[in-house]
């Protein structure tokens, strides 16, 4: 015991800096008559170091010239941009989501969620060749070479057009014969009339979506993930205002869905537009600049991301089928209420990981692997402070939370309640190491133990539901990650970050 304390206040420190710094500086600037910009500044300098750098960093208005302070300036106001458009998008939830079920009914509103869950799976047909632009561009940005991030963001689209016509084709033969497949139990003939429309709108708008997914990837590798979280935004308040509009013309489910996806679309677009037009007109597409060798680099590597993005679908889709199929419908209910709450415990490392890959990914490239080392260790502590302080607020106060938000059926056990706080602990972790390996193209181990898991946590969550009820999923989920997936990334992590020699870095 005598050493834990010491290892714990160490590690607070490491990640606080030191709290115990002049207290009589503050004192003094409530005693003296220092003029109020001297006491601002006596303030500053009584803050812990790292506190004044994460200021610093997030209220700084004028472009940094050190790219270590780029890149951190990025990581900070991408992060930041993130949780407020998160939040927004909550806020706008919570008007939109009572105002359509009561203006659709609880049939027509489960369509549109199945459509746009069915989507969500359709996000695995761009072959993971959007990941693999993150690091081909991140790798092209740091070392400079802008001819060749250009050529790769003309393969890129000229792929990601392709795969839009074949979606766009598949949609229009396969709508009408999808609403059969889907919901072959509707009672409403009206309702069944509108939903191959609705189909076929999403269908074709979500591929038409696609060759602008390259708009964020272009900004991310720049570190201005800040500006693609503004137009996102953007892109949330008019999907509100179509979704009002359509509301107040009483348009039916297919107006309902070309308004909240055609507005998006079209935010995405006009972003493309300045992008490629006044934001960085030296990467806009062109036939001419399509390059076999960037195609053929972008798959290779594409497919290991396609692989990993799979097997975490199916760690992280499938215990609700699990439950349902072995324990019942009902029991559905309160483990995913409960998931989603635990949710929040790292909801801000993933909203951190679009911002952090492809800074990860330029200080590879540029072999600044002390920045590397220092940003993993802050990211490493801070997301595991942060997700423990919020699983322990779950942990106590989270059946109650959820019995007054949810209803008494959807509280489950408080055995429940602690495995969800263990897994969310190893989120944490697990976010920070898969970001780095990610970043720097180590995704060979990913590909392989990412499979084991999803088997073996698919094989323990049904034998656990059976004997142990919805705790003996998430236990059998827990114990999956923690054989074949927690232990084996770490080492991982490890072995990579041993093997980043100091260098002196490059600046330009």
């Amino acid at each position: 015991m005598p050493l834990v304390v010491p290892k714990l206040r160490a590690y607070f420190d490491g990640i606080l800096g030191n709290f115990s710094v002049e207290r009589s500086a503050f004192a003094c600037i409530q005693t003296s008559d220092l003029s109020s910009t001297n006491r601002g500044l006596v303030v500053m300098r009584a803050l812990p170091q790292n506190f004044q750098r994460w200021l610093k960093l997030t209220f700084a208005r004028d472009p940094a010239q050190d790219q270590r302070t780029r890149r951190s300036q990025g990581v900070v106001h991408g992060t930041i941009t993130a949780v407020v458009g998160r939040g927004l998008g909550v806020l706008v939830s919570l008007v939109t989501v009572p105002l359509t079920i009561g203006y659709l009914g609880g049939e027509r509103y489960g369509i549109w969620v199945t459509i746009s869950t069915f989507l969500a799976f359709l996000s695995f047909t761009d072959f993971g060749v959007a990941n693999s632009l993150t690091n081909a561009l991140g790798r092209a940005y740091g070392e400079g070479q802008r001819e060749v991030a250009a050529r790769y963001v003309s393969s890129a689209f000229c792929v990601f057009c392709l795969i839009a016509a074949l979606l766009a084709g598949a949609g229009i033969l396969l709508a009408p014969h999808l609403p059969a497949l889907f919901f072959p139990n509707l009672q409403s003939g009206s309702t069944r009339a509108e939903v191959a429309p609705a189909l076929l709108i999403a269908l074709v708008i979500f591929a038409l979506n696609f060759p602008l997914l390259i708009t964020n990837k272009v900004l991310a590798a720049h570190h201005e993930n800040a500006l693609a979280n503004l137009w996102a935004i953007a892109g949330t308040f008019a999907n509100l205002l179509a979704i009002l509009a359509v509301i107040m013309c009483h348009g039916g489910l297919p107006w309902l869905v070309l308004g909240a996806s055609g507005m998006g679309l079209l935010t995405n677009l006009a972003c493309a537009v300045w992008v490629f037009a006044f934001r960085k007109p030296w990467l806009r597409p062109t036939f001419a600049q399509l390059d076999l060798a960037a195609i053929k680099d972008l798959f290779s590597v594409g497919w290991r991301f396609l692989v990993i993005g799979a097997a975490w679908m199916v760690n992280s889709e499938t215990d609700n089928l699990v439950i349902a199929r072995c324990l019942g419908a009902a029991l559905v209910t309160p483990y995913a209420v409960t998931f989603g709450v635990f949710a929040n415990a790292t909801l801000l490392q993933t909203l951190a990981y679009p911002s952090l890959w492809p800074a990860y990914t330029e200080a590879f490239a540029q072999k600044d692997f002390d920045w590397i080392r220092r940003t993993f260790r802050t990211h490493l502590k801070l997301s595991f402070l942060i997700a423990f302080i919020v699983v322990a607020f779950l942990i106590i106060f989270g059946r109650p939370i959820i019995r007054l938000w949810a209803g008494e059926t959807a509280v489950p056990p408080f055995a429940t309640m602690i495995w969800m706080g263990i897994w969310s602990l190893m989120l944490s972790n697990l976010y920070v190491a898969s970001c780095l390996l990610n970043a720097t193209g180590h995704l060979k181990g990913m590909t392989i133990y990412g499979t084991i898991t999803a088997v073996l946590n698919l094989a323990l969550s049904i034998i656990f539901a059976k004997r142990y009820g919805i705790s003996g999923v998430i236990a059998g989920t827990v114990i999956a990650f923690a054989l074949a997936n927690y232990i084996p990334t770490f080492l991982e992590t490890r072995i990579v970050l041993r093997k980043f020699k100091p260098e002196r870095r490059i600046e330009k």
